[in-house]
C-alpha cells in the first residue's frame, strides 16, 4: 500500500495495460450482474508473495470501481 511501490509497479507498460483490461472487463460485467439482480461481486487478486502487485492492483481496481459509482471495499487477507 506504499505509494512508491505502487508507482514502481505501474511504471511498467504491461502492468498498466493489464489493469486497463481488468477495468474494461468489470465495466462490461457489472451492469449485467445488476440486471440479473445480483447485489454483490467479489473480485480477488493474488501473486506469489501477495505483498506488492496484488495489493497495488486491488487498490487501483477499487478506486476505479468507486469512480464508476460502485461501492468497493478492499480486504487484504495478509498484510506483512
Amino acid at each position: 500500500m506504499d505509494e512508491k511501490v505502487d508507482s514502481y509497479i505501474f511504471s511498467f507498460p504491461k502492468a498498466e495495460s493489464a489493469l486497463r483490461k481488468i477495468e474494461e472487463l468489470l465495466k462490461f460485467l457489472l451492469p449485467q450482474y445488476a440486471e440479473e439482480g445480483k447485489r454483490s461481486l467479489s473480485v480477488a487478486f493474488g501473486c506469489t508473495g501477495g505483498r506488492h502487485r496484488s495489493v497495488a492492483v486491488a487498490k487501483r481496481t477499487a478506486e476505479y470501481l468507486r469512480s464508476l459509482g460502485y461501492q468497493a471495499d478492499c480486504v487484504y487477507r495478509e498484510l506483512w
